[in-house]
């Protein structure tokens, strides 16, 4: 497509959006960014992700955010012939749109570019956790359950094998609600999880739904036990999706908490006859 001046026009005023002000004379240089791929090891999970943006930085600002696939206009002048840029996955905090941010545990990628008015480059990023990510797989349902329900539930967490249900490797967790089965107060049994760190404290979770649940903490300390439902997760009218839900606001306000178990709730809500929920790769991820 030839480059016509309503095109730079609508360019400036995207980039004023961003915090960019900058203007040049030509065509910028474009990067398109097509996707973050997440890479783990064995004792790190299954690589799923959710990574909806890119943050890209030079050595002296940022540049701004960008929804994936991204086209992102460079300005060779301001950047200068080479120019060395820091990409950064982002993700959507808490499953909340306005919350969007850098994950802080995802390696970021340094490139550099050889910029011209005009050009064009396309990259793709395999990515991993950073070298001092600690990760804690909770539950992935591979072997077995760690999740037991409370003496007042009527509904119980299993561990499916069906194909159906499941969202990674042999087994996922199920929750079925009904007439019968209505409540489900439940949470990992005595798995004693430290999560104290002086930096960011995560939990990651994949999940299809019918139905909302609860997802959240109960701390854990000499004197008493304090439960703490922490995000309320929609339907997604069974199809698979991700979150991924900071606890440091939780964990930095129970300065005297032993250790801490990752709670999960749900109750019937009669939508429909049957209503059922699917969880997996549940992984507790900080910094020591």
């Amino acid at each position: 497509m030839a480059w016509r001046p309503v095109h730079l026009i609508a360019l400036i005023q995207g980039l004023a959006l961003v915090g960019c002000t900058n203007s040049w004379e030509g065509p910028p240089h474009f990067l398109h960014v097509e996707t973050f791929e997440l890479e783990t090891t064995e004792s790190e999970g299954e690589p799923t992700s959710r990574i909806e943006e890119v943050w890209v930085y030079s050595e002296t600002d940022v540049l701004g955010a960008f929804p994936l696939p991204a086209d992102i206009p460079l300005d060779p002048e301001s950047l200068g012939p080479t120019a060395e840029l820091t990409f950064s996955a982002g993700i959507r905090a808490n499953a909340i749109s306005s919350t969007r941010q850098p994950y802080p545990f995802y390696d970021a990628k340094i490139v550099a570019f050889d910029l011209e008015y005009g050009g064009r480059d396309t990259v793709s990023f395999d990515i991993g956790y950073t070298d001092f990510t600690e990760v804690n797989v909770a539950e992935d349902f591979e072997t077995a359950n760690r999740f037991i329900a409370a003496n007042t539930s009527t509904a119980s967490i299993e561990r499916t094998l069906d194909e159906q249900w499941i969202l990674d490797g042999v087994g996922s967790g199920m929750i079925v609600l009904d007439d019968s089965r209505q409540t489900l107060v439940s949470e990992t049994n005595e798995q004693e999880y430290n999560l104290k760190s002086n930096g960011p404290v995560w939990l990651e979770l994949d999940y299809s739904c019918t139905q909302p649940f609860w997802i959240g903490l109960n701390v854990k300390n000499s004197a008493a036990n304090q439960r703490t439902p922490i995000l309320r997760l929609n339907s997604t009218s069974g199809v698979r999706n991700k979150i991924y839900l900071d606890l440091g606001p939780v964990v930095r306000s129970t300065p005297d908490a032993t250790h801490y178990e990752i709670t999960l709730d749900a109750y019937y809500d009669g939508s429909e006859d049957s209503t059922v929920v699917i969880v997996d790769n549940f992984k507790l991820l900080r910094y020591p």
